[in-house]
């Protein structure tokens, strides 16, 4: 798997809701243990 740029990381989130970013923010805190 090519690992993402910085830039292409910034337009995926600049592209979703505030629905998905607030999943995408909890899977992430789940996934490194952190909140």
């Amino acid at each position: 798997m090519a690992a993402l740029t910085k830039d292409q990381i910034i337009d995926a989130i600049a592209s979703m809701t505030v629905l998905e970013i607030a999943d995408l923010v909890k899977a992430m805190e789940e996934k490194f243990g952190v909140s």
